[in-house]
């Protein structure tokens, strides 16, 4: 039945990977956002696509239990949350069943445990990095829901309290400089205080813009260093890196631009639950990919015999060759490549792992299934930020000797739809000889 472009009622059953709610309507599948699971609501269609429909929340009839009135005054506005509406231990649970479907359905898998999903500590304020997009008029702010126009902001929920103190001046630095900005970041140290500005400009460098920074550090108290970059060149003023500890007793310095986990309190629970399953001894040779500036790499480092660290990104690649020193742990090589290009490069010198840590971005790693597999490692661990993408991974993995046995998932990002998953696959091998 055709779906009329009026209102209608409709019944909220879940969510989808993404800031929607889900409903059905004569068979429809219809998606509407700032909703929760349980709402009745009376919703316009507003766009039909091939096989769902978007619809636009008019008004609820009957809200669900499991909605709470969001904290932010930006909500309905701002793109940042979608998830602010429903109360977390329904996104808790939203986010264990985004995991399990995206395994069973893309990937096809069974047989292997699915864990808890491991809270964030903080449900707000947990963010230590946070961007702001910039525009024409020199206005700093977040993109409006499915827009890309800007909504101005005073305070962010999710941002940490010291990169929130420091909007005001984000825009009063974006204010005095001639470069053409794209973006701000506001990020922040976990520990130390520092907090850096950084900048992705649109075009070439202003020159006046170098007294400009200098005068506003000296004016600044609380912000450390300026870097502004754009295609090919970048400038820094002031102390432009931030101090992590991913572990303790762990020092993890990186350039404000370099990426790293936002959420700290949350990815030490993370490093935390690798390396218990990895159980790394003094005898692994441990290969890591995608790599960035040593988040597994320096931890994994302190209880194996080698690490084989890659990376593409060549100021991550400085980074931690930078950390390695500063935790005196010389048993790391660094290699800066390409992932695909360094696992064939392995595999033709018959190189060999005992164990293998990835953590690919949003579009995971297909294509390295047949050279990760012939590398032999008796276990993979992989990260991920993405179901679908880490379902089709695994699978194609599960299809070269090695078998999922256990999943868990982390909240890191409270609020939205993201979820971070920790796999472990065992090679047949392994599994093999442990039943002997």
């Amino acid at each position: 039945m055709e779906l009329p472009l009026n209102k209608l009622t409709l019944k909220i059953d879940s969510l989808t990977y993404g800031p929607y709610g889900v409903g059905r309507k004569e068979g429809q599948v219809i998606m509407v956002p700032l909703t929760a699971p349980g709402d009745e609501a009376e919703v316009r269609i507003v766009e039909k696509k091939g096989n769902y429909a978007i619809g636009e929340l008019l008004r609820l009839t009957n809200p669900s239990p499991l909605r709470q009135d969001p904290p932010c005054p930006y909500v309905g506005q701002c793109g940042g949350c979608p998830w602010q509406q429903i109360q977390y231990e329904a996104q808790l649970k939203a986010k264990e069943k985004s995991v399990e479907d995206a395994l069973r359905r893309i990937g096809k898998l069974e047989g292997f445990d699915l864990l808890p999903i491991l809270r964030s500590p903080k449900e707000y304020r947990y963010r230590r990095r946070i961007r702001l997009q910039a525009d024409a008029r020199k206005r700093l702010g977040f993109h409006r829901a499915f827009s890309h126009d800007l909504i101005e902001i005073e305070s962010c929920l999710i941002a940490d309290p010291r990169a929130d103190r420091q909007l005001e001046h984000a825009g009063e630095w974006l204010q005095a400089l001639r470069t053409r900005i794209q973006h701000i970041e506001i990020v922040v140290g976990d520990e130390d205080g520092a907090v850096v500005f950084v900048a992705k400009a649109e075009g070439d460098f202003a020159a006046a813009d170098d007294l400009a920074n200098s005068r506003f550090l000296e004016q600044s108290t609380a912000v450390n260093g300026l870097i502004i970059f754009g295609r090919g060149w970048r400038r820094s003023w002031g102390r432009g890196t931030i101090m992590m500890r991913p572990e303790e007793g762990l020092k993890m310095e990186v350039d404000g631009e370099v990426f790293s986990q936002v959420n700290s309190e949350g990815n030490s629970r993370l490093v935390r639950e690798l390396l218990q399953w990895g159980e790394f001894r003094n005898d692994d040779r441990v290969l890591e990919l995608y790599c960035g500036a040593g988040n597994f790499t320096l931890p994994v480092a302190r209880r194996a015999r080698e690490v084989l660290a890659v990376e593409g990104a060549p100021r991550s690649v400085e980074n931690g060759k930078i950390n390695s020193r500063l935790n005196r742990l010389e048993n790391i090589r660094w290699i800066r490549s390409h992932a695909p290009e360094a696992v064939k490069q392995l595999r033709h010198r018959r190189e060999s792992f005992s164990k293998i840590v990835l953590n690919p971005p949003r579009s995971g790693a297909k294509g390295l299934e047949d050279d990760l597999a012939s590398l032999e490692a008796e276990m993979i661990l992989y990260v991920s930020c993405n179901p679908a993408t880490l379902a089709r991974d695994l699978a194609a993995l599960c299809k070269r000797g090695y078998r999922l046995t256990r999943i868990r998932p982390f909240d890191l990002f409270p609020h939205t739809f993201h979820v971070e998953t920790l796999a472990e696959l065992v090679s047949n091998n392994e599994l093999r000889k442990n039943r002997s």
